[in-house]
């Protein structure tokens, strides 16, 4: 991802000053016009949301039309979704990473409010989650960025893993940088897609996509979030065999706590890795 950010900064580097200028420009009218038509779609969706709810409650649930207005609510709701993540994108575009709203994330505690989420996602499906994670490693960022970029990596294992297949989920440092990585045995993306599978609306597989609810818009999310982080991500994957995704952030975002406690006149450093079944 990173290479490719680079190879498309020297491209617009090498073409004429107007050619640059009329790019930013349709690039700006691009943002503009997906920020606009996502606001004025919120509010009716917001009220169609609202009835249908009502016409829920007060109809009978024997009642055929009760099934058809369930597939409505399903289907404003995946809207509603779509339009969420479609005005976080365009946030993420359009603004600055402000110093003022940055601070030092316990990446543990954050991970581990996730993973309970995902364990109610993988619900039947008894998806066995194994964690490794350094307590001592914070990030410095926005919080509800890293908190979306994490939880998009962590539910796709969940989504595409089959039942009883196993998640491994890894927060860890490696000389001055830190690493999160999730890896699962799911079903795997074939090499081809790989470069692509952060564009918008990019999908493997269309109809399993859709079938499990996605927007198509997680990973391109996830990109601009550790673009905005000075990070990078590599993914690894091979067909019917699993996926990993590895997000690596600089030392410039890396703080590491001291987790040494005094006893009497010894020092005691606490364990820095947590394996655990989560």
């Amino acid at each position: 991802m990173k290479q490719t950010t680079q190879n498309l900064q020297n491209l617009l580097a090498s073409l004429p000053k107007p050619i640059v200028a009329h790019i930013q420009h349709l690039e700006r009218m691009r943002q503009d016009f997906v920020a606009n038509v996502s606001h004025e779609l919120r509010t009716p969706l917001t009220v169609v949301q609202g009835y249908l709810e009502i016409l829920l409650e007060q109809m009978p649930l024997e009642d055929l039309g009760k099934k058809i207005l369930i597939q409505m609510q399903q289907q404003t709701m995946r809207m509603g979704n779509l339009v969420e993540d479609l005005l976080l994108l365009s946030r993420l575009e359009d603004s600055c990473l402000s110093n003022k709203y940055q601070k030092q994330i316990a990446v543990v505690k954050l991970i581990t409010h996730i993973i309970q989420e995902a364990k109610c996602l993988s619900g039947a499906l008894n998806h066995t989650i194994d964690c490794q994670l350094d307590p001592a490693l914070y990030l410095r960022g926005m919080e509800g960025e890293v908190r979306s970029l994490f939880s998009n990596l962590i539910f796709n294992a969940v989504k595409y893993t089959p039942a009883g297949g196993n998640i491994k989920i890894r927060w860890y440092q490696i000389q001055e940088l830190a690493y999160f990585s999730v890896e699962d045995n799911g079903i795997g993306i074939a090499s081809k897609h790989i470069p692509r599978l952060t564009e918008r609306f990019y999908r493997v597989d269309k109809a399993r996509s859709r079938s499990s609810g996605g927007t198509g818009l997680g990973l391109a999310i996830a990109k601009h979030v550790l673009i905005r982080h000075d990070a990078s991500l590599k993914v690894k994957s091979q067909l019917g065999k699993g996926s990993c995704f590895i997000c690596c952030f600089p030392k410039k975002r890396v703080y590491v706590k001291n987790l040494c406690k005094k006893i009497g006149n010894r020092s005691l450093k606490k364990s820095l890795l947590l394996p655990q079944n989560c």
